[in-house]
């Protein structure tokens, strides 16, 4: 594990602004040194062009000192999110709404007025395929999906007792329609009988199955293939 984290590449998409704005080019140089002390391979590049955007990296970084955007991501932007890791740093406080960065598929956020040691803690979680945003905002992302999802659970609960997805196992099923109501690992091992660690593993293979990185990508997953669910199964 620890030499396939060492050996992840990185990309920095970053401004051409940087080498005539000294602050921007402080910050940036700062990040950079963070980044390279989480061992991380850095490709540089200061401008931003679609075939730079279809090389492929671990992760992509995108500098957003010089960027605005408060009306809109751009479109290509949030395609990459879609398909790869993508996270922004140099970012100005309140400039974007971290839960919508969530559902659209982002992998982190690092604000200009972030700590060093909160930086570097917030690296080495995006490294072992963790989300970096507030607790705030990873809440309320979790709480619009499960209020997105409460209509599609109480339609198919008039049409069958549990949606069976045919990829996975019983148990991972009802754990599956457990997270989507919301339990926590130490309340799904409580009500199933089996151990926390027992929990985390039947999780990761649901993860594995459904192509998920994290609960709100299942329960994501969930509301989508839940539509789909033949009106006739019994």
């Amino acid at each position: 594990m620890n030499s396939k984290l060492a050996s992840m590449n990185a990309k920095v998409l970053t401004s051409n602004d940087t080498i005539q704005n000294n602050s921007h080019k402080v910050a940036l140089d700062s990040f950079v040194s963070l980044m390279k002390v989480c061992s991380l391979n850095i490709t540089l590049q200061s401008r931003h062009s679609e075939q730079q955007l279809n090389e492929y990296y671990d992760i992509y970084f995108i500098d957003l000192f010089h960027c605005d955007w408060s009306e809109a991501i751009p479109n290509n932007i949030l395609q990459l999110a879609k398909h790869h890791k993508v996270v922004l740093f140099n970012v100005h406080n309140e400039q974007l709404c971290e839960r919508q960065l969530l559902l659209s598929g982002f992998q982190g956020i690092f604000y200009l007025s972030d700590r060093s040691d909160i930086i570097l803690k917030g690296l080495n979680e995006v490294k072992n395929n963790e989300r970096w945003f507030k607790r705030s905002s990873m809440n309320q992302a979790f709480s619009y999906l499960l209020k997105k999802n409460k209509s599609s659970i109480s339609t198919l609960d008039k049409l069958t007792d549990k949606v069976i997805f045919p990829t996975l196992t019983k148990r991972e099923n009802t754990i599956i329609d457990l997270v989507t109501k919301g339990s926590k690992n130490h309340e799904i091992a409580d009500q199933l009988n089996i151990s926390t660690n027992t929990v985390k593993t039947h999780i990761y293979s649901i993860f594995r199955k459904t192509n998920s990185r994290n609960r709100i990508e299942l329960i994501t997953w969930s509301l989508q293939s839940t539509k789909h669910i033949d009106p006739t199964l019994n």
